[in-house]
């Protein structure tokens, strides 16, 4: 009976022109359901997709069957569905038991409500290409018919603009003629984009809320830090904020604590260098003053740990004295301003009585912190200073103008430091060439080369010259220090007591215990790390830069 019931509806079914279509389309949704949410989904929450793949196709053979051959088709269809589906609300009941509430499954008028404004979330998200991250708390992206959502693009494309070309720092400036930001690679500026000061306003109350700052107060010292992320990586930001009554400005920097953190061997001190100042390390030599000068932001700050970094802090008492501590050296007790009771003088001396091997003393502007530093002599701890200075030649006076005593301002004084930065050439895309010989007329030793490296900018791909995908076209990659040196001996501090720097430079050169700025430079060009470019405009010889050499 069941035989002749099965060949009797068989045919209808077969020439039914729409039934077909319901089992194709609800197959079709099966399909989509399984293949492209699915089996990606047990795959990412390792619930062994091979095997669930496996019920879900025996569920459609069996279920196919239904259908087909079932008496009633109108019966068979919904029995058939069911079947087809069952292993697809098994996995639902299986994978929300396994995963944390908030990754769960569910349906209703709330899911529904969710979704829906996560689809209009997820459409003002496609407009931004950078993620703001406060305290581990993802900053909300507006929705795209909030007044607010303008604010965040403005803020994403100064980041983003930033980020794609490797900036170091971003600086806004905020006036009633508008708000003017530059952003800093390799220690060149570049503009940004001027805003209105309205949006200028918003986007400077977004960067300070963002870290943590109080956005209403401008004119206060503030301090903060967020995290970005985007399609060039991901970057923390330390905020710094001031003001004034006619401008308020806002200072970004990228991955602060990493980039003053560097080995001894790459901050660009030549071997003689690093030699001798590795003497100061040991025991009989730990006493005395050394100065470390340099602009803002040449470095100095880097040096200073670096320098530190070569005492050995456990067999030493190493203590810092800093404006801002911005990293931490293991086994050092570093102190910002205002920990110790005090003025800065007053917190330096604290810190002597406490009787420690090595201090590092940062940014020191005052005659009275000078002065306390060179009263314990040679007999007292190593002293490292950090001062802001243009040249070599005005570290030492703006020291002995601060000390006010030629004798006690370096008999103290083992060595001065002074540095500056230097853009390293991308040795991905430098360019190599014979140096001409109208460089030896400007004192350049190029007898000592056989070639010398410019910048390039520009690569070969596939018989197509692009742009360097190292540096983005600019043809340097990083900064490297450019380190001048001198080391005084007994007959460097008659002349410095005299008050004879120059014959006291001449005696360091002839006794080979300094060597320049020029010098220095000329050897990182020598080994390819630098251009003559750079060479011109860190010894401020602009002819030798405009001057370049055959090709």
């Amino acid at each position: 009976m069941f035989t002749g019931m099965l060949s009797e509806a068989t045919p209808v079914f077969l020439l039914s022109p729409w039934k077909p279509i319901f089992v194709f389309a609800l197959f079709l949704g099966w399909g989509w359901l399984v293949s492209t949410h699915l089996e990606k989904d047990a795959q990412l929450q390792h619930l062994n997709p091979s095997q669930w793949n496996g019920y879900y196709a025996g569920a459609a053979i069996v279920g196919l069957g239904i259908m087909l051959f079932g008496v009633n088709f109108y019966i068979a269809l919904p029995i058939g569905a069911l079947v087809l589906f069952s292993p697809i609300f098994a996995y639902w009941k299986i994978r929300n038991a396994a995963v944390p509430e908030e990754m769960q499954f569910h349906l209703g008028l709330d899911s529904i409500k969710e979704s829906l404004e996560g689809r209009k979330k997820a459409k003002a998200s496609k407009q931004v290409s950078i993620s703001f991250d406060r305290k581990g708390e993802q900053i909300e992206v507006p929705q795209k018919d909030n007044p607010q959502i303008e604010t965040y693009l403005l803020a994403d494309e100064i980041i983003a603009t930033a980020m794609d070309n490797r900036a170091s720092r971003i600086e806004l400036k905020l006036s009633s003629n508008g708000c003017q930001g530059v952003y800093f690679v390799d220690g060149i500026a570049t503009k940004l984009e001027t805003l209105s000061p309205d949006n200028g306003a918003k986007v400077l109350a977004f960067f300070k809320e963002t870290a943590g700052a109080d956005a209403n107060d401008v004119r206060r010292r503030q301090t903060g830090e967020f995290s970005v992320s985007g399609e060039a990586g991901h970057a923390h930001l330390d905020l710094t904020a001031s003001g004034s009554s006619s401008s308020h400005t806002i200072r970004l920097d990228f991955d602060r604590k990493e980039s003053v953190l560097r080995d001894w061997d790459s901050i660009g001190l030549l071997p003689k260098q690093r030699e001798l100042l590795n003497q100061l390390t040991r025991e009989s030599n730990r006493h005395g003053i050394v100065l470390i000068g340099g602009e803002k932001q040449s470095g100095v700050t880097t040096t200073g740990y670096a320098i530190l970094g070569q005492h050995d802090s456990y067999l030493s008492n190493i203590v810092t004295l800093e404006k801002e501590v911005i990293a931490v050296l293991e086994g050092i007790t570093h102190n910002a301003e205002g920990d110790i009771y005090g003025d800065y003088a007053t917190q330096l001396q604290t810190i002597i009585r406490r009787d420690p091997e090595v201090i590092l003393a940062t940014n020191v502007t005052d005659a009275e912190v000078a002065k306390i530093a060179v009263k314990v002599g040679k007999d007292g701890p190593l002293i490292y200073v950090s001062m802001p200075a243009t040249s070599l030649q005005e570290l030492v006076s703006k020291w002995a103008g601060m000390v006010a005593d030629p004798k006690k301002s370096f008999e103290s004084l083992q060595a001065i430091v002074y540095q500056k930065l230097a853009r390293r050439l991308c040795e991905n895309c430098r360019v190599a060439y014979k140096p001409s010989p109208d460089l030896a007329k400007q004192g350049l030793p190029i007898d000592t080369v056989d070639q010398l490296y410019r910048k390039g900018g520009q690569v070969e791909f596939k018989n197509k010259v692009i742009s360097c995908p190292v540096c983005k076209g600019s043809g340097y990659m990083g900064q490297v220090g450019i380190f001048a040196t001198m080391f005084l001996d007994k007959e460097t501090r008659k002349h410095l007591f005299a008050g004879d720097l120059k014959a006291a430079m001449a005696h360091a050169r002839r006794n080979k215990s300094m060597i320049r700025l020029q010098e220095a430079a000329w050897q990182k060009v020598a080994d390819g790390e630098t251009s003559l470019e750079e060479f011109g405009r860190v010894s401020n010889t602009k002819s030798t830069a405009k001057k370049t050499a055959s090709k």
